[in-house]
């Protein structure tokens, strides 16, 4: 039975259920039922033992669950838009779609309700575009909001399609800045969009007219028209030298394009001079999709990007047609469009801005995105966390320091990173065993930004794959005792037995035993896999997975910054990660581990340093806040202008501004939103007279509340005080100190707002408890109190001290609702269920949506000092020489959302953000 073969009746029991159930997924018996009985019926043709078809139902039964809700949408409702295309929908035959849906359904093994809900958000989105065959002149501008490697190219390509279908005659992709992004997307668009093998259409010599691929096995009736290539940018010598133009062709063009001010000023330049009318004006529909977004700002500043004059050819560009819109496409909304205005007039007036509508796409239920690795809301588990693998800087000094320059020499590769690539090499056999043998695997190294060090690791690590492929031809087909005598074999013997990839290898009920996995499996596995630079020295054909699209492609990519914006590593197993950048945009973006791993979910891992773990964390409850502010500005019926404010106000953006404004400022100063938050201290600075001062404010504060507030008797709280002044708060937080990258809660400027707040009279108190069953004492006017504190787990690195790793969190989720009546606590929980109705655990900022008083919360946190857990997995790390107390004293407040929004006025010192952030870090090689 060939891998063919399985896959052939892989795709007919698929396709026979998502006939039988378009609507909702099957029931595990309905589908067992329907998939015994396909088999039965295609046995002679297909024949498949036990093994083989329990394979394929795992596969299956993991596809057909997958569902996709639809995306939410902010309008302008003040712009006049009728919608259009309901109304045309009855005069199309939707042509290009219908085979883009059968592709993926076919090919790509989508079931039919999540192609049904791509149906549906492709139509929401076109519909607000403008209609190209309307007799009026229009200029659209619009952004989709996704998550990084969530499938956002999936939706514009329906777009695309159905923009083909509605009467666009020009669509432009604009993909990223970088050659091989540009070649991976026309190589996509190839398949999925025109379908014609791209680089045979541009050739003068035309040997070779039409190679169907992807969607155009499935009809050529009508054509698209393909003015780039795989092999070549937008070039006008070319199309002069074919007779081409836009008036030549009456047929829907594309072109894939890099954002690259010379590409886009000679594509303007040719459409001028071969394009328009008498009146200056091309009398065509455009639709240009700008890929990566935020790289189109207007006031970055960067000379060398020279970002503002990609953005005004940008413009250009756009109005030379009579009709055109711009689609925006990213996954930070953090976008330098939304940033860099000091004022909200300023942003306004960016012709890019999308004044008209922001559609935030919702990914399908088997996306592994931020949340899912790094942690949710409050107590919201992470599902996939055993997949985190840290990196500690006591290994890596030594190799790859965070500073190190161009000349840097490595003359060895860390352990860690053995270790990773021993993984890799057992995930391989694994997914061998699994039947995946044609499918693309990929390794991520990204460790440095610069092209020559990533050269140095890629010839290290081909030294050393060459060794153990050797070793495994020579050696694998030895006993057991005999193998385990080879160095390299012992190796990778301990690596598997570490991951506990036997399970994973075998069943649960019957794992595989490793000389079995060794001398059947993993040289065959290994001999294909090859280690591969991915910069632009390399070339952009070093990824060229659509050449391996029927045996596979098994890579190690090693690269920086090229393997940062858009560029997808297919079937990415392993990513080795360790990087410094404290970018929110940059760092969501180099998450290229984020996406689909279907059938190998419990497979992938993720090596990361331990400081960036503390910083996806972060970001990953930044990013959730802002999808909640999207559906919450919907409800409300505010506008993408209302959106764009947001997110400036953001304490997320206060890394972008200060990142834009190193070079000519030394403060600066943003509102920032803290009403409806609850702000927490969980990063301290590990100086001792920090310290020493935050302990003795704190014990202060505690020590007065018996003369400054009323101590009330509450089931939820032993010790809880009402009525305490504001300025007794105030000063509280004047005096506390915070690690300056605590960006969420800077104390002075949380006191000048409280001060200046006429809604901040009286404040709730209270002391958060824990299960540390030793406990502290604290002195309260003429009372002992016997707490328990809350145990934590700390890291002490680069002199800040981090309070509960990953969650950026010092206290339990629902501190904010102690306080609370019952019917209080109800009402809060209702509102949030109305934005988020399949929400599971509350977060805190529910509470804080009612009218109540503002609460100050205060935290005695009992350092867990045991290094490690029962399976030798380091839980607190303190560098060596740091002395950390046995005891910590952090703070959190809560302020009521209640009417507009408020906001502090926060500060970056830009002098300390130099002293800590490395200036070129995210840079471009």
């Amino acid at each position: 039975m060939t891998a063919t073969k399985m896959e052939q009746l892989e795709g007919m029991i698929s396709s026979g259920i998502n006939k039988e159930y378009p609507d909702y997924p099957p029931t595990e018996a309905q589908f067992e039922e329907m998939a015994v009985k396909i088999r039965q019926l295609l046995q002679p043709l297909y024949p498949v033992n036990d093994d083989e078809f329990a394979e394929i139902r795992r596969k299956l039964l993991a596809k057909v669950v997958v569902q996709m809700d639809l995306g939410i949408a902010i309008t302008d409702n003040k712009r006049p838009h009728q919608s259009w295309l309901p109304a045309r929908r009855a005069d199309l035959d939707f042509f290009f779609w219908n085979r883009y849906k059968t592709y993926l359904e076919e090919i790509k093994g989508w079931n039919s309700r999540v192609t049904g809900s791509l149906n549906r958000v492709s139509d929401e989105i076109v519909d607000l575009l403008g209609d190209p065959k309307s007799d009026e002149s229009f200029q659209r501008r619009g952004l989709v909001l996704g998550d990084v490697q969530s499938g956002k190219t999936a939706n514009y390509t329906a777009i695309c399609n159905k923009a083909a279908d509605t009467g666009y005659n020009v669509i432009i992709i604009l993909a990223g800045m970088m050659e091989n992004l540009r070649q991976q997307t026309q190589e996509r668009l190839d398949a999925e969009f025109s379908g014609r093998k791209s680089e045979y259409l541009l050739d003068p010599k035309r040997d070779i007219e039409n190679i169907p691929v992807g969607v155009g096995k499935y009809g050529q009736e009508k054509r698209i028209e393909s003015f780039t290539s795989v092999v070549k940018d937008f070039d006008k010598n070319i199309l002069r030298q074919l007779s081409l133009s836009l008036q030549s062709v009456n047929t829907t063009v594309v072109f894939v394009i890099k954002k690259n001010k010379s590409i886009l000023n000679n594509l303007i330049r040719w459409l001028k001079s071969n394009n328009v009318d008498a009146r200056g004006a091309i009398n065509k529909s455009l639709l240009l999709i700008d890929d990566e977004a935020d790289n189109a700002s207007v006031n970055t500043n960067d000379p060398e990007k020279d970002p503002t004059t990609i953005n005004k050819a940008i413009r250009d560009l756009l109005k030379l047609f009579r009709q055109a819109s711009y689609l925006g496409i990213t996954a930070t909304p953090y976008a330098n469009i939304f940033i860099d205005p000091d004022s909200a007039d300023e942003m306004a007036g960016d012709d890019l801005f999308p004044r008209d509508f922001i559609y935030a796409l919702s990914p399908p239920t088997d996306y592994i995105g931020a949340e899912s690795i790094f942690g949710g809301d409050e107590e919201a588990p992470a599902k996939y966390s055993n997949a985190l693998e840290p990196i500690y800087p006591i290994e890596m000094n030594a190799f790859f320091p965070f500073t190190h320059r161009k000349g840097h020499v490595v003359i060895e590769l860390p352990p860690s990173m053995k270790e990773a690539i021993a993984y890799f090499l057992l995930v391989n056999g694994i997914r061998d065993i699994r039947g995946d043998v044609h499918e693309h695997r990929s390794m991520m190294i990204h460790v440095s930004r610069f092209t020559d060090v990533q050269n140095q690791i890629r010839d290290l690590a081909t030294e050393w794959v060459i060794q153990i492929r050797s070793d495994l031809q020579n050696y694998a087909g030895l006993s057991e005792p005999e193998s385990n005598l080879i160095s390299n074999i012992a190796y990778l013997k301990a690596v598997w037995e570490k991951h506990e990839l036997a399970q994973k290898a075998g069943r649960s009920d019957r794992p595989m035993q490793w000389h079995q996995f060794l001398s059947q499996y993993l040289f065959k596995a290994v001999a294909p896999i090859d280690v591969r630079a991915v910069n632009q020295q390399s070339g952009a054909t070093s990824l060229n997975y659509f050449n391996h699209k029927d045996d596979g492609l098994r890579v190690i990519a090693v690269g920086g910054n090229s393997l940062s914006r858009g560029l997808t590593l297919e079937g990415l197993c392993v990513s080795y990660f360790y990087r410094r950048s404290l970018m929110y945009d940059t760092l969501l973006q180099m998450g290229r581990w984020f996406g689909y791993r279907p059938d190998y979910d419990d497979l992938f891992k993720i090596w990361i340093s331990i400081e960036a773990i503390d910083w996806y964390g972060f970001i990953t409850a930044a990013a959730e806040e802002l999808k909640l502010e999207i559906v919450r500005m919907k409800n409300a019926n505010l506008t993408p202008m209302d959106f764009g404010l947001k997110v400036r106000q953001d304490p997320a953006s206060l890394i972008v501004t200060a990142r834009n404004k190193m070079r000519a400022a030394t403060f600066v100063k943003r509102p920032i939103t803290v009403s409806g938050r609850l702000l927490e201290t969980p990063r301290l600075k590990t100086d001792a007279n920090s310290l020493t001062l935050n302990e003795e404010v704190f014990k202060d504060f505690v020590n007065r509340l018996p003369y400054i507030g009323l101590r009330v008797q509450r089931k939820d709280a032993r010790f809880f005080w009402s009525g305490v002044s504001k300025d007794e708060v105030e000063q509280l937080l004047r005096e506390f100190r915070t690690h300056p990258w605590q960006l969420n809660f800077q104390g002075t400027a949380l006191a000048d707002f409280i001060r200046d707040d006429v809604n901040m009279s009286d404040w709730d108190i209270f002391i958060a408890e824990g299960e540390k069953k030793e406990p502290y004492k604290l002195n309260c006017g003429e009372e002992a109190l016997l707490i328990n504190p809350e145990l934590r787990t700390v890291k002490a690195i680069s002199g800040q001290i981090s309070i509960s790793g990953t969650k950026v969190r010092v206290g339990a989720g629902g501190a904010a609702k102690i306080g609370l009546t019952e019917e209080e606590k109800k009402t809060a929980e209702n509102n949030f269920r109305m934005i988020k109705p399949d929400v599971k655990n509350i977060p805190d900022k529910a509470y804080l949506s009612i009218q109540r008083n503002p609460i100050l919360i205060l935290h005695v946190v009992a350092v867990d000092k045991v290094k490690t857990d029962s399976k030798g997995n380091l839980r607190s790390q303190i560098e060596e020489g740091v002395q950390i107390p046995n005891y910590l004293f952090a703070l959190g407040i809560g302020i009521p959302a209640i009417g507009e929004e408020r906001t502090a006025n926060y500060m970056v010192n830009l002098v300390e953000f130099r002293n800590y952030y490395d200036f070129d870090e995210d840079e471009d090689e």
